[in-house]
C-alpha cells in the first residue's frame, strides 16, 4: 500500500473528515502545519507527510496515529523500515548521510 492509500483507509476506519483526521494528528503536537489541505493532498498523491512528522506522530501516540505513522514510514521508505510479524517498526538499514 502507498500513503495514499494508507491514509484513506485510516479516515474510512476512524469515520473522520480530513479536517479531524488533521486535528487528530495534531492534537498533542505543536506547529506541525498538518491542515486539511496536507491531507487532501496526500489522498492526492501531490505529497507525501515528512518523515520527521511521520517518527514524531509515531512517538507520541499509541493508538490508530501510531499504526498510520509505522505504516506511513513503511510505505515512504521501504529501504529503511518495514513491519515485523508482530507489527513492530524494524529498521532494514542503516541510512547513510552524504555530506
Amino acid at each position: 500500500m502507498n500513503v495514499q492509500e494508507i491514509t484513506q483507509k485510516y479516515i474510512d476506519q476512524t469515520d473522520l473528515t480530513q479536517e479531524k483526521f488533521a486535528d487528530a494528528l495534531n492534537f498533542s503536537l505543536r506547529n506541525t502545519g498538518v491542515s486539511r489541505v496536507s491531507v487532501s493532498n496526500w489522498l492526492n498523491g501531490k505529497h507525501e507527510p515528512e518523515t520527521d512528522f511521520l517518527l514524531i506522530v509515531m512517538m507520541v501516540y499509541s493508538d490508530w496515529r501510531m499504526d498510520w505513522a509505522m505504516r506511513c514510514l513503511c510505505a515512504k521508505l521501504p529501504e529503511v523500515f518495514a513491519l515485523d510479524e508482530r507489527g513492530a517498526l524494524t529498521t532494514l538499514k542503516r541510512a547513510v548521510i552524504q555530506a
